[in-house]
């Protein structure tokens, strides 16, 4: 198939956003168009050179040019000199005088591209995707990303310019120091690129596949939350009973043995969201600021045992007071830190996160064992396969005697 014609070209309608299609001869012309019904004249050389769009280049101007450029290719001129040459040039005499170096009378030269700079439109990528993160690290990580790493080398030069092998080079030591840097680094450079693409500042993505920093990556072991034995959580809630500890900090650290709830929900449980029977539930995530809230965003509704439903209603101090764990020191929440320093007198591997790990551990070992599934939906794991079948069922009443279970498992209660 060939556009040879006007007509040929204002009937084509692209199957995909991007597709080219010669205009016949060997002078290198084609025809690229978008879903949206835009079409532009482009020059292949080494790689695709935007000549004009259609209309309002013909196609006889654009066969005249596309000849000319194929002339000069021949010649040695490279692809920085035609796309000079393109941008400044209305005619062949004209592409033909400034590939060359010629002056015109005249002729003022407006440079081979008026495209932002790597910086601009990364600016415009973060400005669009910032309030869909996490407030704090979250948000934070690209710009640092950005302005220690990336800016530097390519944040002032004009996106049309970039090369890959620049990009390689400048991850390719980051990915042997810092490869988890490394590797945000290079995400968020393909999201630049794939920005420049979609608004066709760009027709080739330089950006590197990940698997080109295979041999700068050096193999490492994982280092994974530190845990503790499910049969050493007994022995840790009576050492707690023992130490100068807030009652408070004891309680959330229960409370995490117990519910399997990460340290940032627990510590930021409002009593407005424990009923009088007991229930806490965690509302939905509705924005990206609010602490307190499931990783998953979902609702999480949880019958708390009445002995550790009793124990936290001791903490509460005026009817007003908005949060279960108040630090004693300060204002608002107890604060996860405060909590891994107690941890770490216990022992010093010891994270709050690794409770969800204990928890698994000792559901399998139980006598009787607790199902892979109530598990998984206790700690409100996001299911895949076959186990995703039982997000449809209520779990809530298998999820409160779990709760219980470890309750009077952590206590001493049941051995």
């Amino acid at each position: 198939m060939t556009l040879a014609t006007d007509l040929a070209i204002r009937k084509w309608k692209p199957a995909k956003d991007g597709e080219a299609i010669g205009t016949g001869g060997r002078t290198g012309l084609y025809v690229r168009g978008w879903k949206s019904g835009s079409k532009a004249f482009y020059f292949r050389a080494k790689t695709w050179i935007k000549l004009g769009d259609y209309p309002d280049t013909s196609l006889a101007m654009a066969r005249e040019l596309s000849t000319v450029a194929k002339r000069l290719a021949g010649e040695g001129f490279g692809v920085d000199a035609l796309r000079r040459g393109f941008a400044n040039a209305t005619t062949a005499t004209q592409l033909e005088a400034v590939v060359r170096g010629e002056v015109l009378a005249g002729f003022v030269d407006v440079g081979a591209t008026s495209a932002p700079t790597y910086h601009e439109l990364w600016h415009e990528w973060f400005e669009g995707r910032k309030h869909k993160l996490q407030d704090g690290p979250s948000r934070r990580r690209p710009e640092a990303i950005h302005l220690h790493h990336i800016k530097p080398v390519l944040g002032d030069r004009p996106i049309t310019e970039i090369r890959r092998r620049e990009i390689f080079d400048l991850l390719e030591p980051l990915f042997r120091d810092k490869p988890v840097t490394a590797g945000h680094a290079l995400g968020h450079i393909q999201a630049v690129f794939d920005r420049a693409t979609n608004k066709e500042l760009i027709e080739a993505d330089p950006t590197p596949r990940k698997t080109a920093f295979t041999d700068a990556v050096a193999r490492r072991d994982v280092k994974h939350h530190g845990t503790v034995a499910p049969e050493r959580m007994p022995e840790l809630w009576q050492w707690l009973r023992t130490t100068d500890a807030s009652e408070a900090a004891k309680l959330v650290i229960l409370t995490a043995m117990t519910t399997g709830h990460r340290i940032g929900v627990i510590v930021n449980a409002e009593w407005a969201h424990i009923d009088d029977s007991g229930v806490w539930t965690v509302p939905a995530r509705t924005d990206r600021t609010t602490q307190g809230r499931m990783k998953s965003g979902r609702k999480y509704a949880l019958r708390l045992p009445e002995p550790l439903h009793g124990q936290l209603r001791g903490l509460r101090k005026a009817p007003d007071q908005r949060y279960v764990f108040e630090s004693p020191s300060t204002a608002g929440p107890i604060t996860p830190n405060a909590i891994r320093k107690t941890l770490k007198r216990f022992d010093a591997d010891l994270t709050a996160h690794g409770f969800r790990n204990a928890i698994k551990g000792w559901c399998r070992s139980a006598t009787p064992p607790v199902p892979d599934h109530i598990a998984d939906a206790f700690c409100d794991h996001s299911l895949r396969g076959l186990d995703a079948a039982y997000r449809r069922g209520d779990t809530s009443t298998e999820r409160a005697d779990l709760a219980a279970r470890l309750y009077d498992f952590v206590t001493g209660v049941k051995a």
